[in-house]
């Protein structure tokens, strides 16, 4: 399958100290590709050639100008993985804001792998963690001039989770479902991260997608294994790259449902029934009037099997037939977005 994705190198001039943290340098475009163009490719069975990704794949819901971008490092490696930094920054994470502090489980995360090298044999192991976030736990500023104020991850993992390097799938545009040893809970501001750091020893490299400079809202950081402090990646690298990495939190269906009292930033999102054979009701709730109001389901390629936009709804409960009898058996995924913010749970289809 083609790949079709932006790619960019950064330029990027690392200096090791431990009081000094600095990733400086400007990005540029290495090769650009605009992933929004429909192909010439006639669509067949399985295959997502053809499908215009502006309107109905993942990338229009992740990134908002329907751009993905891979950030390459100079003399090696991903910016969002594996890298030649003096500093060893190869442990990576993308916030997430509970607005409300609902009590969440979270069971796994799905991520979206852009290239990797085996190099070393591929037998490394790749680590994904869920962390609390606290203000106070990350740095900002400008080098040399770090403090640390920032809202960041926090503390030890709250659970962990492995994925073989020969697992990371990187067949554009598949997506990689990791699931957590079991659901966790939490009611606080979240992160989810990618430790690369066995792969680095092992000389394997991986590399994760992200969107473009300045899409992001501050919510990306790596983590100095010189200091082990978090950096808000836009300033560790000079005001570079503000991105979101794809890394995102799937959250268990037994909460925040449609009859809980619990709203994940002001969403409840049930289906009924899951597994799901032919059909089936996937059910939403919003506590306050919400604009930008969107149902989406994807399957594990990224394609969009069901994607309406509402636009503003009021406060209620709302419900949605979902038609799955075309639907091949499979991981499936189903989001809510209002407001600008996601509650993206997991379906089952099984024939």
């Amino acid at each position: 399958m083609k790949k079709i994705y932006i790619l960019a190198a950064a330029a990027l001039f690392s200096t090791a100290a431990i009081a000094q943290v600095s990733e400086t340098g400007k990005a540029y475009a290495k090769e650009s590709k605009a992933i929004s163009v429909k192909h010439n490719n006639n669509k067949v069975a399985n295959d997502t050639l053809g499908w215009v990704p502006n309107t109905n794949w993942l990338p229009s819901e992740f990134a908002v100008g329907a751009q993905v971008w891979n950030f390459g490092y100079t003399g090696g490696g991903y910016v969002y993985g594996t890298n030649i930094s003096t500093n060893e920054i190869n442990h990576v994470a993308q916030g997430y804001q509970n607005l409300l502090g609902a009590n969440i489980g979270v069971e796994g995360l799905i991520t979206w792998f852009v290239g990797k090298d085996g190099a070393g044999g591929g037998n490394s192991t790749i680590t994904f963690n869920l962390m609390t976030m606290a203000a106070n736990s990350a740095n900002e500023g400008t080098s040399p001039n770090f403090t640390m104020t920032a809202l960041g991850p926090n503390g030890t993992a709250l659970s962990s989770a492995t994925l073989g390097f020969a697992a990371a799938d990187t067949v554009w545009p598949n997506v990689v479902y990791v699931p957590f040893p079991s659901v966790t809970g939490i009611n606080s501001d979240f992160a989810v991260t990618m430790d690369a750091t066995a792969v680095k020893a092992a000389n394997d490299t991986i590399g994760l997608v992200c969107d473009a400079d300045g899409e992001g809202f501050r919510l990306a950081y790596h983590q100095s294994a010189n200091n082990s402090e978090w950096y808000v990646t836009n300033d560790l690298f000079g005001g570079a790259l503000n991105n979101n990495i794809a890394l995102f939190p799937v959250i268990d269906d037994t909460f925040v449902g449609i009859d809980d009292k619990d709203f994940y930033n002001g969403m409840q999102l049930s289906a009924f029934p899951n597994p799901v054979v032919d059909q089936t009701t996937i059910s939403y709730n919003l506590s306050e009037n919400m604009n930008e109001v969107k149902l989406i389901v994807y399957d594990m390629t990224g394609k969009k099997v069901h994607d309406v936009n509402y636009g503003s709804q009021a406060k209620g409960s709302y419900n949605v037939v979902i038609d799955a009898s075309d639907f091949s058996s499979g991981n499936y995924f189903y989001s809510l977005l209002a407001n600008g913010q996601r509650l993206t749970k997991r379906m089952i289809v099984t024939k």
